[in-house]
């Protein structure tokens, strides 16, 4: 006997009770409850991060000790703004895009992989979230910089 496929039922939506604005402000709300676990969650996201970078700076070739720093990295680039640290995510994508060079030496990039570490756990430690801090912005502009001049060195 053959098993006969079929088409699932479609369903239609029900218009829900709230309006759009009512829905946003209730998912707005949950977050803003949910602020004190972000700290937490920061908190984690930043030992691992420091671990990777750690083991990497041993072993700065180690492709594993580099994946898991890239994924780190990239972690926090896209978790951060959303857990209310958009500047962290900006240090960490600049990060990501350090380790993402091809045609270099890893172990010449560890002061300035420990430098984008240094600024997302002082600006996680001081509760600098966003670029309207002036420090945590030039701070940032300048290790986007720094990548960039890496970038072109491999480039030439």
């Amino acid at each position: 006997m053959t098993k006969q496929h079929t088409r699932p039922l479609s369903r239609k939506l029900k218009p829900s009770r709230h309006s759009r604005e009512q829905l946003i402000a209730r998912a707005e709300n949950a977050l803003e409850n949910m602020k004190e676990e972000f700290a937490g969650w920061m908190d984690e996201e930043i030992q691992d991060l420091s671990t990777a970078v750690t083991q990497w700076c041993a072993s700065p070739n180690d492709p594993e000790c580099v994946g898991e720093l890239f994924r780190r990295a990239h972690d926090l680039k896209g978790q951060a703004p959303t857990l209310g640290y958009p500047i962290v995510g900006r240090i960490a994508a600049s990060l990501c895009e350090l380790l993402s060079l091809d045609g270099i030496d890893l172990r010449e990039l560890s002061n300035l992989a420990q430098s984008h570490t240094n600024a997302i756990k002082a600006a996680v430690r001081g509760e600098v979230r966003d670029e309207s801090n002036d420090i945590a912005l030039a701070l940032a502009i300048e290790l986007e910089e720094a990548v960039a001049r890496e970038t072109a060195v491999v480039a030439s």
